[in-house]
């Protein structure tokens, strides 16, 4: 583990943020501790960077919100087939989408779902979208 300090731009690292690289250490690391003087702990262990980062690149969110994406996506991944697994991210997408508080992660599940979809190369069957946004019909 090293300390770091966080320029002005990344003031507002969550704990568990992805860091690719800094300065002169080229391991990707995550934080885990947030000091007083500015400065951060970023722990190298790729176990530490899969506890945050299982599914993807969840930086942003707070620790709490990154369990709930991971949560989400550990019942989503539960199933073997692609399709049946871009239909379930769908349904926690429409689930999500309603909440005032899931913003975050309901971006963070749209981001996954893309993933998903341009890997496996399907679509979700059945999905809800904004009315005001649709166009050509």
């Amino acid at each position: 583990m090293m300390s770091m300090p966080v320029p002005k731009r990344n003031a507002n690292m969550q704990i568990g943020d992805l860091v690719q690289k800094a300065g002169i250490y080229t391991k990707p690391g995550v934080v885990t501790e947030k000091k007083e003087d500015g400065t951060v702990v970023i722990d190298t262990d790729p176990k530490q960077i899969d506890r945050y980062h299982k599914y993807g690149n969840t930086s942003g969110l707070t620790p709490q919100e990154k369990a709930r994406f991971n949560s989400i996506m550990d019942e989503v991944m539960e199933s073997k087939e692609d399709g049946e697994r871009i239909n379930r991210l769908q349904e926690k997408i429409d689930m999500v989408r309603t909440e005032p508080e899931g913003k975050r992660v309901f971006e963070t599940l749209v981001n996954q779902q893309s993933i998903l979809i341009r890997y496996a190369k399907e679509l979700p069957r059945v999905y809800g979208y904004d009315s005001a946004q649709i166009t050509g019909y």
